[in-house]
């Protein structure tokens, strides 16, 4: 195997290490999404206040009429009140509404609707008043899906730009559900544009033309939700800011090295070119003195050479 292979080898056994940052990140976020299951079951969804002035008033003017006790305690029961005639009931009144006590206020729709059963599930998708809610609750939903995928998500992988767009969408979706429960179903009833029979489903004219909505909307659940998302959001982007920081750090710190190395390069280069230099110079005087040598010699041998032609001739 080749060097260049066992360093990518190396370099995806270094990816798919995970430091203890990146499992703090996961375990944070896991908690944050998995915090939203029972936030939005337990924790009231829905505030709702109800004045009932005007019926009371009816009911205190008509009494001495109708002189029927049983009339006057149903309305004391659907008004909240406590006590033996409706003087006593309370003009405005006030509750929630939680996904784990839904049996609660469909007791309270059931004797809004003079004591008939109200199956929550036909009056939401039946009655057209209340289909922004409907839309409103829908998108709630899928905020928790997300949660529930980034859980999910979590507990497996670090993927922390994944999980921040997930929870992105979450916070888009969560402020779309608020403005459409507002603009579209709350004001309207406040309003008086929707009367609170026509919501409710009830042909009481007590609830039609007497009863009026005060104020209405979502509560803790909803918004602990919400924030929970926008944390996750913020946990998460705060996390991709820090890891892109390390990787230009690291990237800074190879390129440093790098170019220590070319420098390092450089200057062997030099090195080896001097060297070779030197060594050509000294190959070029020792050719010199080889060539100076020759030359010395020759000139001895033709020197002896004319002294032996001298002697020959004399002799």
């Amino acid at each position: 195997m080749s060097k260049t292979a066992n360093e990518a080898k190396l370099n995806k056994k270094a990816k798919k290490k995970t430091s203890g940052f990146d499992i703090v990140y996961r375990v944070v976020t896991a908690l944050l999404a998995a915090a939203t299951f029972p936030i939005a079951y337990f924790m009231n969804l829905i505030y709702y206040a109800l004045d009932w002035t005007n019926a009371i008033n009816l009911i205190n003017n008509i009494k001495d009429v109708l002189g029927s006790e049983n009339l006057l305690e149903g309305i004391k029961n659907l008004l909240g009140g406590s006590g033996n005639s409706a003087e006593q009931a309370t003009e405005i009144t006030y509750g929630y509404i939680c996904l784990a006590k839904l049996d609660e206020f469909k007791s309270l729709l059931n004797t809004a609707s003079s004591g008939n059963d109200v199956n929550i599930k036909e009056m939401l998708f039946g009655n057209p008043a209340l289909r922004p809610l409907v839309i409103s609750l829908a998108l709630f939903a899928v905020v928790l899906i997300l949660a529930l995928v980034i859980l999910i998500i979590s507990i497996f992988k670090n993927k922390p730009k994944i999980v921040a767009a997930l929870s992105g969408a979450g916070v888009v979706l969560g402020i779309t559900s608020n403005v459409i429960f507002v603009t579209r179903f709350a004001n309207p009833l406040v309003d008086g544009t929707t009367t609170l029979g026509s919501v409710i489903g009830s042909d009481s004219i007590i609830l039609q033309m007497l009863g009026k909505v005060v104020e209405l909307r979502y509560e803790n659940a909803f918004y602990t939700v919400l924030f929970l998302m926008i944390a996750i959001l913020i946990w998460s982007l705060s996390v991709m800011i820090v890891n892109s920081d390390d990787k230009t750090e690291k990237a800074l710190k190879k390129a440093k090295k790098a170019e220590k190395k070319a420098k390092k390069a450089q200057k062997d280069a030099k090195k080896a070119e001097k060297k070779a230099k030197d060594e050509a110079k000294d190959a070029e005087k020792k050719a010199k003195k080889a060539s100076e040598i020759l030359k010395e010699e020759k000139k001895k041998e033709e020197k002896e050479a004319e002294e032996n032609s001298a002697r020959e001739t004399e002799n």
